[in-house]
């Protein structure tokens, strides 16, 4: 009688023991999807981020390329009114000189005395000119400067900014892939040890 129960009672401890493993079988598995879960969402958010900091990063890039067009434009315009100046001024100064030499031929009768007038004027008029042939070419050099050293800022900005949006995203991406790694891990491991469990009881 007393050999019955010692069996009813091993048979019953067994029970137990399985339904007791059973149960942590479950739950561990359970707080493993939960891992794979959680790390899926924090991968997607940190994705969204990612994408976020990109958009971010090449509005900043047009804003300085629309400046830089800016500043472009505004050289080009320079150029151009020195130019404009460049023909102006020596039409202006023609037209005086015709004036003058008008009013020299008036004044003196003589053609000794209007030739030296006339040499006089000329000489004038030619130093005049290269006064303003060497005014137009340093304006040229200067707005030319300007637009290369634009160009070359907006283009050095540029750059560095696609380094740094290329830098982050790289980094980005490396802290989810080791994230993803290291739940995946975990969450084998978790699987293996019930996988053990339930084998050690059967």
């Amino acid at each position: 009688m007393a050999t019955n129960n010692t069996g009813s009672s091993k048979s019953a401890n067994r029970k137990t023991a399985k339904t007791t493993t059973k149960a942590q079988a479950t739950k561990t598995t359970k707080q493993a999807k939960r891992t794979a879960t959680t790390a899926k969402t924090a991968s997607k958010r940190t994705a969204a981020s990612a994408k976020a900091s990109t958009r971010s990063t090449a509005t900043e890039a047009g804003k300085t390329a629309a400046q830089a067009k800016g500043g472009v434009n505004a050289a080009a315009e320079y150029v151009k009114q020195a130019a404009e100046t460049v023909v102006d001024v020596p039409v202006g100064a023609a037209l005086s000189t015709v004036d003058r030499v008008s009013e020299v031929s008036t004044r003196f009768n003589t053609p000794h005395k209007r030739e030296v007038e006339i040499r006089r004027v000329r000489n004038q008029l030619r130093r005049e000119l290269n006064k303003v042939e060497r005014r137009g070419g340093s304006a040229r050099r200067k707005a030319v400067q300007q637009a290369k050293r634009t160009r070359t800022r907006v283009e050095r900005e540029v750059k560095q900014r696609r380094r740094t949006t290329e830098t982050s995203l790289k980094q980005q991406r490396r802290s989810v892939e080791t994230s993803l790694k290291r739940n995946r891990t975990e969450a084998e491991k978790r699987v293996r040890e019930v996988s053990e469990r339930v084998q050690s009881l059967v």
